[in-house]
C-alpha cells in the first residue's frame, strides 16, 4: 500500500473512531456509574477529532507526507501509546479514577493498533 493510501485510512479511521468515541462517551457520561469512563472517552475523542481534522487540513494543504517522517512520527506515537495503556492500567487501581482508567485503556490500547499498523504498512515505502 503507498504511503498517501495508509495516510488517507490512518485519518478515515481516526475520524471514525473519534465520532464514535464523543458519541459513547457523551452517551455514558450521563450516568454515575459510567461517568469517569464516558468523560475521557468523550474528551479522547474530542482530541482524536481534533489530530485527523488537522492532519486532513495540512494534506489537502501540502500534499502527502513524506513516508518516512509519516512513519517516525508513528513509531513516537506508538510509545506514547504504551505510556497512555501504563496510565490506565495505574488508575485502574484507583477506586475514584477507575472508569477513567479503563477508558484511557481502551484509548490507548485501540491507538496503539492503529499506530503501529499503519508504521508496518510504511515498513516498504
Amino acid at each position: 500500500m503507498d504511503s498517501s493510501t495508509v495516510e488517507t485510512r490512518l485519518t478515515q479511521v481516526l475520524t471514525g473512531w473519534a465520532a464514535a468515541s464523543m458519541v459513547v462517551g457523551a452517551a455514558l457520561s450521563v450516568d454515575p456509574r459510567t461517568r469517569g469512563f464516558g468523560r475521557q472517552t468523550a474528551a479522547w475523542g474530542a482530541v482524536d477529532g481534533l489530530i485527523a481534522g488537522v492532519g486532513a487540513r495540512n494534506r489537502a494543504r501540502r500534499g502527502p507526507t513524506d513516508p518516512a517522517r509519516l512513519r517516525k512520527v508513528l513509531l513516537v506515537n506508538a510509545g506514547l501509546d504504551v505510556g497512555y495503556l501504563a496510565l490506565g492500567a495505574a488508575l485502574l487501581r484507583t477506586t475514584r479514577w477507575r472508569g477513567d482508567g479503563a477508558a484511557v485503556v481502551v484509548q490507548g490500547a485501540f491507538l496503539l493498533a492503529l499506530d503501529a499498523t499503519a508504521a508496518s504498512a510504511l515498513r516498504g515505502d
